[in-house]
């Protein structure tokens, strides 16, 4: 059994259509207006009926006041780090802070590689992704700073401006290397239901709970974020998830909804206030 304590948050996972984009960020007003915590959209450049991802975000950004958007992930074989995180301080400026960064290694290799893009082995893209995340830390420092990596480098760069809030980086992660990665040098886990299960979620969270631990964190500083898709009613939406919460150790829910406002509206009305209060009951009583 597992709680790491964390505040809930609930969000929208933003399918990125180029059919109807008015739709789109009139949905993310209402999940706006409504209280959703989150935003996150895919990252999928290669799909002709995708809007691009960074883009849609900082529509989003620059038309809702308190949610928070990120990449849900962004696709690192298409995406340089550098400019990456030149493009979400940018953003995290523009908002206020509310801006995180999902980061996979990238899938679709085709794809990718239609675009230009590297589709790396398993193996390198791992290592890819560790230098990734050393290189976005070190911009985001905005200090003239010098990094020689086998796949990415800093040389004498000018990095700025700083964003406005420390922006987290959160890992669609699921095997062993990726997982060290997280709990060494990550701020968030970006798991999804329909790939990992909640009874399949113990043994990566013991691998980023051992990787925080060996590098001096606490694993309750680790966001742990799943995308979440099903016919549920409800009440099974909220049985659910509060087990999750306090048996499978998630904390945000992000849910893949169409861009309807009873749907968003029965996230942030129903599902939400009941899950927040069956955990905060549970919690109170085993503390208690």
């Amino acid at each position: 059994m597992t709680d790491y304590g964390r505040p809930l948050e609930f969000g929208w996972f933003m399918s990125p259509d180029a059919g109807r984009p008015d739709v789109l960020l009139d949905a993310a007003r209402v999940a706006d207006r409504a209280g959703l915590d989150l935003i996150g959209v895919q990252d999928h450049a290669y799909n002709a009926g995708h809007l691009d991802a960074l883009t849609l975000l900082t529509a989003v950004g620059t038309v809702t006041e308190r949610v928070r958007v990120f990449t849900d992930v962004a696709n690192l074989s298409l995406r340089n780090p550098v400019l990456l995180a030149k493009a979400a301080a940018s953003l995290d400026r523009i908002t206020g802070g509310r801006v995180e960064v999902g980061l996979g290694t990238g899938a679709f290799p085709a794809g990718v590689e239609a675009l230009g893009g590297t589709a790396r082995p398993r193996r390198e893209a791992v290592d890819a992704m560790v230098e990734a995340v050393d290189v976005m830390r070190l911009f985001w420092a905005s200090q003239p700073t010098s990094y020689a990596g086998q796949h990415y480098s800093l040389d004498g760069a000018h990095p700025g401006p700083p964003p406005a809030h420390d922006i987290g980086i959160w890992l669609g992660a699921r095997g062993p290397r990726m997982l060290q990665l997280l709990g060494s040098k990550a701020d968030g886990w970006l798991p999804s239901l329909a790939f990992l299960p909640p009874k399949t979620l113990a043994e990566p969270h013991e691998r980023i709970d051992a990787a925080a631990l060996e590098a001096g964190r606490d694993p309750s500083e680790i966001n742990r974020v799943y995308n979440v898709w099903g016919d549920f009613s409800t009440s099974q939406w909220i049985d659910l998830l509060t087990t999750v919460t306090l048996e499978h150790g998630m904390n945000a829910y992000v849910f893949g909804v169409p861009p309807v406002e009873s749907q968003l509206r029965r996230i942030s009305d129903e599902i939400a206030p009941a899950v927040r209060e069956a955990v905060a009951a549970e919690r109170a009583r085993r503390s208690g």
